[in-house]
């Protein structure tokens, strides 16, 4: 169901589609996410460009697989330990400024976390299925924290133009080395 741009202020009247399996409410006004607990088929929740500022009542979506919440007013990464099955999260451009409570998300192949606030890489190592890490202008100046990613021998793709570690004229290389299953960083095949 896509309901995009129509300045929806509120998620209501959903109560009768137990078997919705995609609910794109993208480029409205919504500021709380709510009255989901009947979506028990959901398997992808887009909610981005809306003036969410909290995570909240998602844990009633067992069978989340995608999870899009970029460009609202979200400063914390909470209440997503119960999404066990999530396998694409998008967080850019909000105000995140610590990554936290992604280690049960096991399943992860994508993770967006673009445009926020974030100084330094923690609370990785558990996400071993990771293909894809965009993590494009944020604030990371730690060459170290890049040692998180280590554990996912999947990973194929990041992105982290825009952060001070780009800086040092060896950085491509620098990553390759340490993430040798990289095929592309930022928007440059790997050779």
């Amino acid at each position: 169901m896509f309901f995009v741009s129509n300045k929806i202020t509120k998620i209501r009247g959903l109560g009768t589609l137990t078997n919705l399996t995609v609910l794109e409410l993208g480029d409205n006004r919504i500021r709380t996410i709510e009255n989901l607990g009947s979506l028990v088929n959901l398997t992808s929740l887009f909610l981005g460009k809306n003036k969410i500022t909290k995570m909240e009542n998602l844990d009633v979506l067992p069978k989340l697989t995608l999870l899009s919440l970029q460009s609202n007013r979200i400063v914390k990464l909470e209440n997503l330990e119960k999404l066990t099955q999530l396998e694409e999260l998008y967080l850019s451009h909000n105000g995140i400024e610590v990554i936290e409570g992604l280690e049960t998300l096991t399943e992860l192949t994508t993770l967006d976390l673009a445009g926020n606030r974030i100084h330094k890489l923690t609370g990785l190592t558990a996400l071993t299925k990771l293909e894809d890490f965009w993590f494009n202008d944020n604030s990371l100046e730690m060459f170290s924290d890049v040692d998180q990613l280590r554990g996912a021998t999947r990973l194929q793709t990041v992105y982290f133009i825009g952060n001070p570690i780009t800086k040092d004229g060896a950085y491509r290389r620098k990553l390759k080395l340490a993430l040798p299953s990289l095929t592309q960083i930022d928007a440059t095949r790997c050779v």
